[in-house]
């Protein structure tokens, strides 16, 4: 769907193994005699209405990582995911991975037509500019994807796309390198399209600093590691407010996004009066906002952080100690209780669970049978025993390992760097910033485990592909992986035309033994808002960008 007051689809007539159609805008009415019924409705929420007719509106929201690089095609960030899609628009629009692309929303395309498996032919609106004034055609959304290919800083896309080429002034035809499940989902609702006349003559300043948005918000300020402002953009290119996406929303005229790693200290931005809404609210803190019967507490509305977020383990397979020991890694995996890492993360024992796969559990195609296999379950006995069958009886070696700092992540790492002392491996834990982290991780003479975290709402094999796609990274995969067995067997589970159960089954079976990765836990937080926070939507990856937020009738912010 895209969001306006109907969104249809028509069914081609060629035959295809998929189903096949036309996504096409119906303005205000219903459709025309003979359409497929909608596939959903429009998003506009009426709090976010009510918010806009009664006046300005302003918003803090609390996070607990940077937002990063604002430029178009920024690092990839746990804050930015809060940030940029009110900054950019994308060709369409998901609320989260998984659906079809008839359920996705229209941004800048007016109609999708899947025309096969790997192709959609895309038609844009033919007004959109940007927020100064820069007309967006078909030969921007071309330059925006070729952009973000060169980047390097969306790896799925280079998986994925094959070509995009502009069909007309207002047209385009992405054409994907192959049928993997979910992939022209991401494709069409990823992306961020931006003017290349603008993107061409700005400088890095501009991109970074005051870019050129085709968003509903615009960009006032963002200082690092402190705080970002936005500004409603009262030049919106979609007029109408019937076909806007989930993401084009403006109940408020400012939203500031402060950012506080610590936790106690989201506690008490929120309890003082100095946040409407915080993120990331962790579990052996939450009772302060709820009541014992697990209902909000008076003057707090409480959310679960419902997200598919996990986090894993993995070790360079090209550059350390474990590249070509398979023995060693087992070994060190059954030297780690993953359940007591999860609790040194500040979780309670009932906000999440270790992993059985390098997925989380909430995934479509997940196997629930996993859950009864021995996932390097917790045995010191059987991991001395390997560590001596690798060579090391006694360990007597130095890892480093490298993660993204937070005070949370450094308790946790410390549990996993006290376990591997028992084993005689002496872990040096080395916590760098988001920056600094995205880019050391792809360098394999940086770091000899890494941790990190993934998340998916839709298939397990987003996740796989994700990490050990090589078709995506030019060293072989995120944990410099060669492995040609292990690439085929992720492009047959990822195909919609080969997947199965058993081709799922035989790649878990394989990476669980091979050991070049595991999923170590997953656990989900909380959202807490003042009580005008009357309802927040979450992307399927537990993120919320705040502009979605719905509000009260009165609601005002907190923060004077």
């Amino acid at each position: 769907m895209f969001l306006r007051k109907r969104w249809h689809k028509v069914v081609c007539a060629a035959a295809l193994t998929l189903a096949v159609g036309t996504l096409a805008a119906c303005g205000g009415g219903s459709g025309s005699s003979g359409s497929a019924p909608a596939l959903a409705e429009s998003k506009t929420t009426e709090g976010a209405a009510s918010a806009s007719a009664s006046g300005p509106k302003e918003l803090t929201f609390v996070i607990s990582s940077d937002v990063g690089d604002l430029s178009p095609f920024g690092g990839d960030s746990g804050g930015r995911h809060h940030t940029y899609r009110m900054m950019y628009d994308c060709l369409c629009a998901s609320k989260g991975l998984g659906q079809s692309v008839e359920d996705l929303q229209g941004q800048m395309a007016k109609t999708v037509t899947v025309a096969d498996p790997v192709t959609v032919d895309v038609e844009l609106y033919d007004y959109i500019h940007d927020s100064l004034g820069n007309e967006i055609k078909a030969s921007d959304v071309v330059f925006s994807y070729e952009t973000a290919l060169a980047s390097g800083t969306m790896e799925k896309l280079k998986g994925y796309l094959e070509s995009i080429t502009a069909t007309g002034d207002y047209s385009v035809q992405i054409k994907l390198s192959s049928s993997s499940k979910g992939a022209m989902e991401w494709c069409l609702d990823t992306v961020p399209i931006i003017s290349q006349a603008w993107y061409e003559a700005a400088s890095d300043a501009d991109k970074t600093s005051n870019p050129a948005t085709t968003g509903a918000y615009k960009l006032v300020e963002t200082v690092a590691s402190s705080h970002t402002t936005l500004a409603k953009d009262e030049n919106y290119w979609q007029t109408d407010e019937s076909l806007r996406s989930y993401y084009d929303a403006q109940p408020f005229d400012t939203i500031t996004i402060n950012v506080i790693t610590e936790s106690a200290m989201r506690v008490i931005a929120l309890e003082n009066g100095e946040a409407d809404l915080v993120h990331n609210m962790p579990a052996n803190e939450i009772s302060i906002f709820m009541n014992e019967d697990g209902t909000s507490a008076p003057g707090w509305n409480v959310y679960p952080d419902e997200n598919g977020r996990m986090y894993i383990l993995m070790f360079n397979n090209d550059n350390s100690v474990f590249a070509d020991n398979q023995t060693l890694r087992q070994a060190v995996l059954y030297g780690i209780d993953f359940e007591a890492v999860r609790q040194g993360y500040g979780n309670t024992p009932d906000n999440g669970s270790v992993c059985a796969d390098f997925s989380p559990d909430i995934a479509s195609d997940f196997n629930q049978e996993w859950k009864n296999e021995d996932y390097y379950n917790y045995n010191f006995d059987k991991a001395k025993e390997l560590m001596a069958e690798a060579g090391y009886p006694d360990g007597g070696f130095t890892v480093r390992l490298m993660y993204q700092n937070s005070t949370a992540a450094t308790s946790g790492l410390t549990v996993v760097q006290d376990y591997l002392s028992k084993l005689g491996i002496t872990v040096e834990l080395t916590p760098y910033d988001q920056a600094l982290f995205n880019s050391y991780k792809y360098d394999d003479t940086k770091w000899d485990i890494i941790v990190d975290s993934k998340s998916t709402s839709d298939y397990v094999t987003s996740v796989w592909q994700n990490v050990f796609d090589t078709n995506a990274f030019q060293n072989g995969s995120a944990c410099f992986t060669h492995d040609e067995k292990l690439q085929t067997l992720l492009e047959t589970a990822s195909d919609v035309s080969t997947t199965s159960k058993e081709a799922l089954d035989e790649f878990h079976d394989y990476l669980k033994d091979q050991a070049y990765g595991v999923g170590m836990f997953w656990n989900y937080a909380y959202y807490v808002g003042q009580d005008g926070i009357t309802k927040i939507e979450q992307d399927g990856f537990g993120n919320v960008t705040p502009n979605t937020v719905e509000i009260s009738a009165d609601y005002k912010s907190v923060v004077k």
